[in-house]
């Protein structure tokens, strides 16, 4: 299976999750994209606690930064409008701004979205799937 991987999941992954490390590691076609890259950093650097942060910036360097990163494309913006938009519009989900340029770029490059937030993604028509067996408490 063709993945691109949400923040959440890799945030689980930062938090110690012990399923992350076997699966990522298990994937032969996993992709980011370029905004789920600027998402996790921004949430690293809006930690108070120095050593989380330390901790998040380590994460990102050894598992995030060297990943296929996937750009979104022009086209990509107003899929995710409106797709993002219809399902709020709908009741089905409240995807955000990132969510809905996640599935633009999955559908477009046939992905499926590792997420935990599938109730969004589906929402949205995004092929998607919660990846991670275990999970930490």
């Amino acid at each position: 299976m063709r993945w691109l991987i949400d923040s959440d999941v890799f945030i689980e992954g930062e938090r110690g999750n012990p399923a992350f490390v076997p699966w990522i590691e298990a994937q032969t076609e996993a992709a980011t994209a370029d905004v789920v890259r600027c998402e996790f950093l921004m949430g690293v650097h809006a930690v108070a606690d120095a050593a989380k942060r330390r901790r998040g910036e380590r994460f990102y360097a050894e598992r995030i930064a060297g990943m296929v990163s996937l750009p979104n494309k022009a086209e990509d913006h107003d899929a995710a409008a409106r797709m993002a938009g219809e399902a709020r519009r709908q009741g089905k989900g409240s995807p955000s701004v990132v969510d809905g340029l996640l599935a633009a770029i999955a559908i477009r490059t046939g992905a499926t979205v590792a997420t935990r937030n599938e109730t969004d993604f589906r929402a949205m028509g995004c092929p998607c799937a919660y990846p991670l067996t275990q999970q930490t408490a």
